[in-house]
């Protein structure tokens, strides 16, 4: 139906142009049964009709109407059978290394349906995989080749027009440094096929280039160039089963990275069903769970029912773990990307496993088709999630007393208070008189905070507080008693 003739015939049929359309036959027309009766329905609308002059029949009896429809399927199929023996020759003419048309290659020039090799565009296609090789980045080589002013093959087509001749794009690019052709073979549909042309790139180069562009795919996948890189990016979803994203927010020079819960269409979910992480603290908790995992060798070699060479897989695992502690964060990716590690974050604690046959393989383990192992393995992760302000904040079970980094601001909010305290025991009556009340009222509970008792105060600045307490809860909290065992139960400290 996108034919440009064909829709101004329509467009004048419902225009009123036009009474009666002749055609030689009714597949001149369309040989689809689905697009002729969108025609039909377009004709009667408008009262129109049509005839093909050299079939007869009368389509405005039940019988005309069926010899129509069996034309039609005839002619449909013969389109259909068409489609069918082109797609079989070209699929068999490629296995036999033929080249079937299209824009020719840079490196060779068409003669007689024939790849013929071009000699100076040959050393072109030589040179860009050489300085892909040197330069390691196929954005690195675009700006080289910008530089030297190279610009793509120009196409002269039938119609006499011409493309080309522009600088290169990186896709191009990529599309040069990935073409089989150049090796003297033909690709259809992932198959690979000598091909009857001759190839202008040597083994060793060819070689090289695809190993660089597969260790660059891996970097890629692993975020090497991240400053920040998502350790658990790609392996965390939430308990609702939607993956979980990296995101980040920054203040000032400090960036904050999170993982937050998607929704179907790949946006932010918020509702309140949604979960949000913080990465700094989800990710030590996870990578640690993992350096557990390694360190409990005994329950590993029991689980993966090792029965012979148990010292050298106990040594394995001991490089592993060696290796952890040394590994960059996007290599420390990379190990648990191979592993299949799985991440599932609720609101109240995360779960983490590794997929059992990964591991096994990552370890030198063999583990036969017959025996019965989870497929799973579990990291021991022991951890509670608690909310703190606005923020699910991690809390490693059995450490809940507090994190060895001190708040920053819960300590500056602590010499705030005794601030206050001493501004409100200098103030005399008058000005305690005169004074706004809402500013005394604020500076009586901030004051009141400055008689916490010691040992709280000196768990804050230990950074060794719950980690539920932050400024913002002590501000917000009922008046702090002045007792100091009521002080350390409201606060968490007994």
């Amino acid at each position: 139906m996108d034919r440009p003739g064909l829709k101004k015939l329509l467009a004048d049929v419902s225009a009123g142009k036009v009474d009666v359309i002749v055609v030689y036959k009714v597949d001149r027309l369309t040989r689809a049964l689905s697009d002729f009766a969108k025609i039909v329905d377009i004709l009667d609308a408008e009262g129109a009709s049509f005839v093909s002059i050299t079939q007869t029949f009368n389509t405005t009896t039940s019988m005309g109407r069926l010899t129509l429809n069996v034309l039609l399927s005839f002619a449909q199929f013969e389109r259909e059978v068409i489609s069918e023996r082109v797609r079989d020759k070209i699929a068999a003419s490629k296995r036999k290394g033929m080249w079937m048309g299209g824009r020719v290659p840079l490196g060779y020039s068409a003669k007689d349906r024939k790849l013929i090799v071009h000699e100076s565009e040959a050393e072109i296609v030589r040179y860009i995989m050489q300085r892909y090789v040197g330069l390691g980045s196929v954005k690195a080589l675009k700006l080289a080749l910008d530089r030297e002013n190279m610009r793509t093959k120009v196409q002269t087509w039938s119609n006499g027009k011409s493309s080309g001749g522009n600088r290169y794009g990186v896709g191009q690019l990529y599309h040069i440094l990935s073409n089989r052709i150049y090796r003297g073979e033909i690709v259809h549909k992932g198959e690979v096929y000598p091909g009857e042309h001759q190839a202008i790139v040597r083994e060793d180069l060819w070689a090289a280039v695809q190993a660089k562009l597969s260790c660059n795919k891996v970097e890629r996948r692993n975020q090497v160039c991240a400053e920040q890189p998502s350790i658990l990016a790609g392996m965390i979803s939430d308990i609702y089963g939607r993956p979980m994203t990296p995101s980040h927010a920054s203040k000032g020079p400090i960036r904050y990275r999170y993982y937050i819960s998607m929704t179907e269409v790949g946006r932010a979910a918020g509702s309140s069903r949604a979960v949000r992480l913080s990465a700094g603290e989800l990710e030590p908790v996870v990578i640690a769970g993992f350096k557990a995992l390694l360190d409990d060798r005994a329950a590993l070699v029991l689980n993966l029912q090792v029965s012979d060479g148990v010292s050298s897989i106990v040594h394995a695992i001991d490089q592993l773990r060696a290796e952890i502690d040394v590994m960059p964060p996007s290599a420390l990716r990379g190990v648990l990307f191979d592993l299949g590690l799985k991440i599932e974050a609720g609101r109240d604690e995360v779960a983490a496993d590794v997929d059992t046959v990964m591991f096994a393989r990552k370890i030198g383990v063999v583990i036969a088709a017959n025996t019965q192992i989870p497929s799973r393995i579990p990291l021991p992760i022991a951890n509670v999630i608690k909310r703190r302000g606005h923020e699910l904040r991690m809390v490693v079970s059995g450490d809940s007393d507090g994190p060895s980094k001190r708040d920053g601001r819960l300590v500056a909010f602590i010499l705030k208070a005794q601030q206050a305290k001493r501004k409100l025991m200098e103030l005399n009556a008058d000005e305690i008189q005169c004074a706004d009340e809402y500013s005394l009222k604020h500076l009586a509970r901030m004051a009141r905070i400055a008689y916490l008792a010691p040992d709280i105060i000196a768990a804050i600045l230990d950074g060794t507080q719950p980690q539920t307490l932050n400024a913002r809860g002590l501000l917000r909290a009922a008046e702090v008693p002045l007792s100091w065992n009521d002080q350390r139960r409201m606060l968490g400290f007994g």
